[in-house]
């Protein structure tokens, strides 16, 4: 069987993908998906996003490796198994992020990637009503909603934010990115609204499009410097099947899956394919390498009762709320993960926002395996991430393994300017927590504790406790450097009909969670395949 279309991984950009490229009824797109299409009220209830989050049939539950910069701590990287991909077990959060951050890929050799470029490719995606028409979409697939449920702690919060010095924002996706606000969140009437369910669901049905589940990418096969035939492992017997494509191959794998294609499929560093028994088709140092994330700096207060919600989530209480949620689709199961957010600036030196603080009307107790249950007080918890990281990590393959997992090495907090921006973070979060709107609600600081107050104590908590925020990008990076792995049309170095689309070609990571963008990179690749400049 010959395909015109491959693409090799139906997450949220994959199913975006297969949405665009088989509406020409002319061509036949093959989408393959190393799960499944889960169902059930996990999947669709939005609160679900806390039993999603651990390791499971929908995740792969990855881990870092020792990080030299978390007191040798492996952290927990969960990524999206099944169509959906990450936009099935994310937390629902919408945010383009900054124009300066797309503005920046255009100067690393990407110079059609501009926030001008970009942004009527976003109101293309999006169904957002309100907000203003000049920079929302308004007749999109993808479903962009506030909250259904808002605590009044959340708006407190922001209000306590905006006292502190920082603006208000009625919306972080219009012209004002920076400020204090209540999040918007990929959700449609009650249920969570995946990349699957607006762009791949809905037009399932299209005769010229095969989608293939529970089956493994072995490799692409690249012969005379370009992609001809993709090698899949199908089902529990993994049946070995080789697939010709008669256009192009694009892998849609993510920050993890698509370096690690590449790598087997003999695109890498050449000393890192030679180690894992690879044959070297084209030596492309950059594959793998400029991993980046955001680390989540948590911080737990003590509050009064009616601020928290943990006893509303815990026992009969969360019963009750589960059938609510049942027969109404509304309460505080149709939350995404957090409620409140604020963009804001570490220092007034900065240029623009570079911290990113979520609120959340309840507490979580984190085990290692990345497990987690709701906090048995009241409580609340705030988390924290610098924004723009200079802390760059790897992920690499030791073998040609498909089902292995692969060595992910994130190199967290490991320069000075990261640590510094960890250490000023914390005297933000505290001075939003003293203004008035939140004080009375405060009946102590937890964690970090008042007693944490030097850099070196700060360091010490962070370096103990931190976790990943789960925004993986730049493994494939887009550009025209030494380590660019594809051009700003998402082409492969080198090989011909092979492209990559997903966060990974991010040279930078965006200044706000990675969803969003994940869409408008296949929008903009699926506009750039169809002929546009």
């Amino acid at each position: 069987m010959i395909y015109d279309y491959i693409i090799l991984g139906a997450g949220t950009s994959g199913c975006v993908l297969a949405n665009r490229l088989s509406a020409d009824p002319s061509v036949k797109v093959l989408l393959v998906e190393a799960g499944k299409r889960e169902r059930g009220l996990w999947v669709t209830m939005p609160a679900g996003t806390s039993r999603l989050i651990h390791p499971g049939p929908a995740n792969w539950g990855f881990h870092t490796e020792a990080e030299p910069g978390l007191g040798q701590r492996r952290i927990y990287a969960p990524r999206g198994r099944g169509l959906g991909g990450s936009s099935l077990i994310n937390g629902m959060g919408y945010f383009r992020g900054q124009p300066a951050d797309y503005d920046s890929w255009a100067a690393q050799g990407a110079p059609s990637w501009r926030w001008a470029d970009l942004l009527p490719l976003f109101q293309r995606l999006e169904r957002r009503p309100g907000g203003d028409p000049a920079w929302r979409g308004r007749d999109g697939a993808l479903a962009v909603t506030d909250a259904r449920f808002q605590h009044p702690s959340s708006h407190d919060f922001v209000a306590a934010a905006e006292q502190a010095g920082y603006p208000r924002t009625a919306d972080f996706n219009g012209a004002q990115p920076e400020g204090a606000g209540l999040i918007q969140f990929s959700i449609h009437d009650g249920r969570r609204h995946s990349s699957a369910e607006a762009f791949l669901y809905p037009i399932a049905g299209r005769r010229n499009l095969t989608v293939m589940t529970e089956t493994l990418v072995d490799r692409v096969v690249v012969e005379d410097g370009r992609a001809v035939a993709v090698e899949l492992l199908r089902g529990s017997d993994r049946l070995r099947q080789r697939v010709g494509v008669g256009r192009e191959v694009i892998v849609s794998a993510g920050a993890f899956g698509s370096p690690a294609i590449l790598q087997r499929s003999g695109l890498g560093p050449a000393d890192w394919l030679r180690q894992a028994g690879i044959e070297v088709v084209r030596d492309l140092p950059g594959v793998g390498r400029n991993l980046q994330d955001h680390l989540y700096i948590h911080y737990t207060y003590a509050a009064t009762p009616e601020t928290s919600m943990n006893a509303q989530l815990r026992g009969w209480h969360a019963l009750r709320h589960g059938l609510r949620y049942l027969f109404t689709r509304r309460g505080p199961l149709t939350m995404g993960a957090s409620q409140a957010c604020a963009f804001v600036r570490s220092s007034p030196g900065q240029e623009r926002a570079d911290l990113q603080i979520t609120y959340r009307p309840m507490s979580w107790r984190f085990d290692a395996d990345g497990s987690f249950e709701i906090g048995r007080t009241p409580e609340i918890t705030v988390s924290c991430c610098h924004l723009r990281p200079t802390s760059r990590g790897e992920v690499r393959i030791h073998s040609r393994e498909p089902a292995a997992a692969p060595s992910i090495q994130a190199n967290y907090f490991t320069t000075e300017h990261d640590q510094q921006v960890g250490v000023a973070s914390v005297d933000v979060v505290r001075r939003i927590f003293a203004m008035p709107p939140m004080r009375p609600r405060i009946t102590g600081e937890l964690l970090p504790g008042p007693g944490v107050e030097s850099a070196a104590d700060i360091l010490g908590y962070i370096r103990d406790t931190a976790q990943s925020m789960h925004h993986w990008a730049g493994t494939c990076a887009m550009g025209s450097g030494a380590n660019a792995v594809v051009d700003d049309r998402l082409r492969v170095h080198g090989v011909e009909r092979l492209r990559v689309a997903d966060a990974s070609v991010m040279p930078f990571i965006i200044s706000a969670n990675t969803n969003a963008p994940c869409f408008v990179i296949a929008e903009r690749l699926a506009q750039l395949m169809q002929g546009a400049p």
